[in-house]
C-alpha cells in the first residue's frame, strides 16, 4: 500500500503514514486503515485516513469543520488532523481520524439483534451526540448503522461498546445555502432512513430523529425498518405521498413502542427532539450510561 509523507503547518512537523487496506468507499472519499510511521512519538498508531476523490474536496473540508466543532464529545468521531498530499499525480485532501477497532453498528447488528437493555444504552449514546450536533444547527442527513462506529466501552457501562457518530460528508449546516426544490423527491442520505418531509425537500433536524427510530427497529430486529419494501420507488411513494412510518415490530415493550412513536411523528414540527427523547422513560432507564 501507499507510504505517505506530509509536512504539517505546525513548525513543519512531518507526519508519515502507510496505508494498510481500504475500509470503505463513498461518493466523496475513500477511507483506509493506516499506521503512523512518524513522528516518532506516534509511530505504530493505527488511524483511519479519509482521502478525497476529485470532486470530494468541499465535502471533506466541510466534514472537518463539523468534526472540529464537536471535538471532545465522546459520542462523535474525533478528527485528529487534515492535510493535502500528492497521490498518483494529483493533490488530495486527507482527514486523519481515530480508528474504530470494533467495526460499525451495522457489523454488530448483522451478527444478531440486540437486547432491549442494550438498545436503551446505545440509543442514549446516539441521542447525546445528536443533541450536540443539533445544538450547533447541523443536520447529519445520513444516520444509519454503518455510519455509527464502535469503540471499546468503559467498565462503568453495561454494554460492550462506545458508539460514535461518523461520516458527516452529507450533513447540512445552518449556514449552508440549500435548494429545497432540487432535493424534492430525492434522497440526500440513505433512502431507507429518510423521513417524509426530507424527501419533499425539508432537510431539518427532525430528519435525524426519524433516522434514529429506524435504527432502533434495526437494532431490535436485525433487519432494516423498511425491510419488507421491495424497491426504493415503493418506499418513496410511502414516504412522500402516504407519509407512512415503518411498522413497529411485535414483542417491543410499551416504553419502546412509545419512544418509537415519538420518533415517527408525521408532523416534523411536533416530532420529539433529541433533548426531549433523552428524558423519555425508555432512555432515562439506561442509568449505566451518563
Amino acid at each position: 500500500m501507499d507510504h505517505i509523507v506530509a509536512a504539517r503547518s505546525d513548525h513543519e512537523a512531518v507526519t508519515e503514514w502507510e496505508k494498510l487496506k481500504i475500509l470503505g468507499e463513498g461518493s466523496y472519499g475513500t477511507v483506509s486503515l493506516a499506521v503512523l510511521t512518524a513522528p516518532e512519538e506516534a509511530k505504530g498508531e493505527l488511524i483511519a485516513v479519509k482521502t478525497s476523490k476529485p470532486h470530494g474536496l468541499d465535502s471533506l473540508q466541510k466534514e472537518e469543520t463539523i468534526l472540529d466543532s464537536f471535538f471532545g464529545c465522546k459520542e462523535i468521531l474525533r478528527c485528529i488532523w487534515s492535510l493535502f498530499t500528492m497521490e498518483n499525480g494529483r493533490f488530495v485532501y486527507n482527514l486523519l481520524m481515530e480508528f474504530a477497532p470494533c467495526g460499525s453498528l451495522g457489523d454488530l447488528i448483522r451478527k444478531k439483534p440486540l437486547s432491549e437493555s442494550q438498545v436503551r444504552v446505545y440509543s442514549r449514546m446516539l441521542l447525546k451526540g445528536l443533541s450536540l450536533v443539533h445544538r450547533f444547527g447541523v443536520v447529519h442527513c445520513d444516520l444509519k448503522p454503518d455510519n455509527i462506529l464502535l469503540f471499546p466501552s468503559g467498565e462503568e457501562n453495561d454494554v460492550d461498546y462506545q458508539l460514535k457518530i461518523a461520516d458527516f460528508g452529507l450533513s447540512r449546516t445552518k449556514d449552508e445555502v440549500f435548494d429545497a426544490d432540487f432535493w424534492k423527491i430525492k434522497f440526500r442520505g440513505s433512502p431507507f432512513y429518510m423521513s417524509p418531509e426530507s424527501v419533499m425537500g425539508r432537510i431539518e433536524t427532525p430528519l435525524d430523529i426519524w433516522s434514529l427510530g429506524c435504527m432502533v427497529i434495526e437494532m431490535m430486529t436485525g433487519f432494516p425498518a423498511w425491510n419488507h419494501i421491495p424497491t426504493t420507488r415503493d418506499l418513496m411513494f410511502k414516504l412522500a405521498f402516504l407519509k407512512e412510518a415503518p411498522p413497529l415490530p411485535s414483542g417491543l415493550s410499551s416504553l419502546c413502542q412509545d419512544f418509537l412513536n415519538k420518533c415517527f411523528v408525521k408532523d416534523s414540527a411536533q416530532r420529539w427532539t433529541a433533548n426531549m427523547l433523552l428524558d423519555h422513560p425508555f432512555i432515562s432507564a439506561a442509568k449505566s450510561y451518563m
